[in-house]
């Protein structure tokens, strides 16, 4: 039988510390009572060593068995202990089993009180199965084991029933579990372990009545069952365990979970559940192999393990996404607190091989009951708030109904914005880009609109964020791309040379094939490069990586235009004009519309227009809706306008018609001063 030696939540070892020195008081008010009264010790007879010794082996030697979070370990001890219960009498098989108990645990590391809670609830157990053979009829030593053995087997299950309780509820205290529960939960295991392991007893106490020759034989089967046993064990913790950090894997995290949650429910606790997922970490595969990002794993697992308190559960799901499981009480607050403790551990840069890299990661909660009150629930919960964390390059987010767009009714507009690209439903528009100071415009950008055929038309920002979250983003910008060039041939065929804009998502510039997509088509229309350009969207990060990189210097080789859109919303402005090869910036509206009434707006604008033109950059300014914010923005040297005012988006025949038959030109603009004066 196994003792306690496992340990979890912190609030609960003062209840397992009280109850564990009662526990070890009775056993040595038990030792100093046999001392006085009890049996003498055969301390002359070498059959008392050999069994002894028998029982230590047991002990060092425990049988791993597959069970719950890896492996359960079960003593053989038990066999031998008892059989020198019967064989000696009480107080040898006390001292004998005390002392071997003790030297295991002493050597596993355990802390005092579990040493001697363990080595005082054998003696107990032993105790009363030695009262219930008495009181049977039979006093140890046994005479005979073939005439006593129904009252052997009846004494063997009232120390299995004895240890069973003390040993449960220690381990029930420990982990903070009800000691009804984990009794009645554990006991079939124990049956099946430590009740078969007991009945090998009466056979080792037959053998030596035969020949104590026969006694050390028994250890052969047991010797076989616990390398079979160890190996099993092995095969356990490595289908449950991570092979390159050792941490707990997906399928164990999801086990304790899951009783966690049990535990919680019954106690009405809260419960947060993290997950963690390193942010852009395939740069440093690409960039330094998959060697390099091995270790930095390795290294991050560790850091994390650091950051967290010994019974928090951390788990590696796969390539760079972890979860951790805080143990004990644990509501947002909280779970927020644990968050940011590892963002903050993970500051600090990492050195591989002489190489400081610098990590960051993004971590989505979920908590119990709020957001789930099932596993997957809140797997999938804090899965959500993950991507929300870095959609918007927030460190923690904490799961928000009102941010989840992973609703059944998006999965079934997912499914019918799949059918819709089949059925020809995605159209463009078009809205022209006038110069500032006058004059026909020079280019248009295409916009995209779903024709739904029960929900009417759909913006953009009603199915690109969906197409991007299902995959479908690749076909999207396929369609927009053959269309949209297709357009400018048509156009230029009638006499109307213009540039085309088409934006596209920051996840195509992760297609190394986008640049051959985009040659194919234009050759295949007849279009040069020049005449298309495209629009990047400031407000979304836009991804660092090599392939990106790789792919936007080979665009621009091409002679496609790259222009960064919604200028001044996003991510790091000035470090995207500097690391982007960008010809185009595009003033977002929010500055613009604003600028007459509101001097910091104007400031914005015109620093944003001066830094540009200093890189020699085309400007050009989006929601122009007025002569005034015109006339300001030519002052301030500003190229290009879109707005309402000026045109608003149309399909291509009407944009056609505007742009050629109608003479929408616009005037030149005096600057603002003398306007104004």
């Amino acid at each position: 039988m196994t003792g306690v030696s496992i340990g979890r939540a912190p609030a609960w070892r003062r209840g397992f510390s009280a109850y564990g020195a009662i526990v070890s008081g009775l056993g040595a008010v038990l030792l100093c009572a046999l001392a006085v009264t009890g049996d003498r010790l055969p301390l002359a007879d070498w059959r008392f060593w050999l069994m002894g010794a028998l029982v230590l082996v047991g002990e060092l030697m425990p049988i791993d068995v597959p069970r719950r979070d890896g492996a359960d370990r079960v003593a053989i001890s038990t066999a031998f202990a008892f059989a020198v219960l019967l064989e000696f009498g009480l107080l040898p098989a006390v001292l004998a089993y005390g002392v071997a108990s003790a030297i295991a645990d002493v050597h596993a590391r355990l802390s005092p009180v579990k040493v001697t809670f363990n080595a005082a609830q054998y003696g107990l157990s032993l105790a009363a199965s030695a009262l219930v053979l008495a009181a049977i009829g039979h006093e140890p030593p046994i005479d005979s084991i073939a005439a006593a053995l129904p009252a052997v087997l009846i004494s063997a299950g009232v120390f299995f029933v004895v240890n069973h309780v003390l040993a449960g509820v220690g381990a029930a205290l420990i982990i903070g579990e009800s000691p009804a529960r984990y009794l009645l939960s554990d006991l079939p295991f124990q049956v099946l372990t430590a009740g078969f392991v007991l009945a090998i007893s009466p056979v080792v106490v037959a053998s030596a009545e035969a020949s104590m020759a026969l006694v050390p034989l028994a250890l052969l089967p047991v010797l076989a069952l616990w390398i079979g046993a160890r190996r099993a064990a092995l095969d356990t913790h490595r289908a449950f365990h991570d092979s390159l950090t050792d941490l707990p894997n997906r399928l164990l995290l999801h086990q304790r979970l899951d009783r966690t949650l049990v535990r919680a429910r019954a106690e009405r606790t809260p419960l947060t559940l993290l997950l963690v997922d390193l942010d852009d970490f395939k740069a440093v595969n690409d960039t330094l192999g998959h060697a390099y990002g091995d270790r930095l794993l390795g290294d991050v697992a560790a850091r994390m393990r650091a950051a967290l308190g010994g019974d928090d559960l951390l788990a590696r799901l796969g390539g760079d996404e972890f979860a951790v499981l805080p143990a004990g009480a644990c509501d947002a607050e909280r779970g927020h607190e644990v968050a940011t403790r590892l963002v903050s551990a993970l500051e600090e840069p990492f050195e591989v091989d002489g190489i400081l890299l610098d990590v960051r990661a993004s971590v989505g909660l979920a908590c119990f009951p709020e957001h789930g009150t099932a596993a997957d629930e809140l797997l999938r919960g804090a899965d959500v708030a993950l991507y929300v964390a870095k959609a918007a390059q927030n460190p923690v987010e904490v799961y928000s109904a009102g941010k989840d767009h992973y609703t059944v009714d998006r999965l079934m507009l997912a499914a019918q914005l799949r059918r819709g690209l089949e059925m020809g439903e995605l159209v463009l528009e078009y809205q022209p880009k006038f110069p500032m100071r006058g004059g026909p415009a020079v280019g248009v950008e295409a916009l995209a609109r779903w024709e739904h055929p029960t929900l009417g038309r759909i913006g953009p920002d009603g199915f690109i964020p969906l197409a991007e979250q299902t995959g479908l983003i690749s076909r999207v910008t396929d369609v927009v791309l053959r269309t949209a060039i297709a357009q400018v041939a048509s156009w230029a065929a009638q006499g109307l040379e213009l540039r085309m804009s088409v934006n596209v998502s920051p996840r195509n510039l992760l297609d190394p094939q986008l640049p051959g997509l985009i040659r194919t088509l234009l050759a295949e229309a007849g279009v040069a490069p020049s005449r298309l350009q495209l629009e990047i969207t400031e407000s979304r990060s836009v991804p660092s990586g090599r392939v990106a990189m790789a792919v936007l210097e080979e665009l621009r080789t091409m002679g496609v235009g790259l222009a960064i859109d919604d200028f001044g919303t996003g991510f790091s402005s000035l470090v995207q004009l500097q690391r982007l090869p960008v010809d185009e910036i595009k003033i977002d509206r929010s500055f613009v519309s604003a600028m007459i009434d509101s001097e910091s707006d104007a400031t914005i604008v015109r620093s944003t227009i001066d830094l540009a033109r200093n890189l020699g950059l085309i400007v050009t300014a989006e929601g122009v809706e007025d002569e005034r914010t015109r006339r300001r923005l030519a002052d301030m040297g500003c190229d290009l306008a879109q707005g309402y005012e000026l045109c608003r988006p149309l399909p291509a025949d009407r944009c056609a018609h505007v742009l050629r038959e109608v003479p929408f030109v616009l005037a030149p603009v005096a600057p603002l001063s003398k306007v104004n004066s």
